[in-house]
């Protein structure tokens, strides 16, 4: 029998799922040995129907290790979003993916990290080929870290990426990069889109 979310989870679970979208929906991802898990939560955005937001629930239960400037490395709890056209079908792939590789790979996962090549397993075809987080602007005036008994949870944002964005913000670094999408305006929620650089 599937085990329930703890309750700290559903606290996380109603908090997210307010703030970004309506209509949730919740699905159980695992792992390929089936021991580890997490869920993701659907949604849609209340003002633009088209697009589709998903979240992870749970992912915060598992080690993120982020090595801070003394050499020490710390825990900070994530769970991850993605958004996009609902016509993308594989985007909550991507997230549990994404989280699969922090919890089964211990994967650093911080604003400016990048998880190569998620996306293209997905949509082969895209020129976005990985996933880049970000701090989650869409809802900076309302989506703060949440402090609960066990853990306080932060949420980054993921943004699909070409191999030349990519390039260039190992060049010049995450705000340069930044800057340059916001310049252009790029549609975060097309995976089609085409590179900005």
């Amino acid at each position: 029998m599937p085990q329930q979310a703890s309750e700290e989870n559903k606290k996380l679970s109603n908090y997210i799922t307010n703030i970004v979208g309506i209509n949730k929906m919740i699905d159980r991802h695992y792992d390929k040995d089936e021991k580890n898990f997490f869920d993701i939560f659907t949604c849609d955005d209340p003002l633009y129907p088209r697009i589709k937001i998903y979240g992870t629930i749970g992912l915060s239960d598992y080690p993120n290790k982020i090595e801070m400037d003394d050499n020490r490395f710390k825990n900070i709890p994530i769970e991850l979003l993605i958004a996009g056209y609902r016509e993308f079908k594989m985007l909550d792939n991507i997230l549990s993916t994404s989280g699969f590789y922090i919890i089964n790979n211990g994967w650093e996962c911080q604003p400016g990290s990048v998880f190569m090549r998620i996306v293209e397993m997905y949509f082969e075809t895209s020129e976005m080929k990985h996933i880049m987080f970000i701090s989650p602007f869409l809802w900076e005036d309302k989506l703060q870290p949440l402090k609960l008994d066990t853990k306080t949870v932060h949420w980054l944002l993921c943004i699909p990426i070409s191999d030349e964005e990519l390039e260039y913000k190992m060049e010049n670094g995450t705000s340069a990069l930044e800057d340059i999408f916001q310049e252009k305006d790029i549609d975060i929620f097309d995976i089609n889109r085409k590179s900005a650089i």
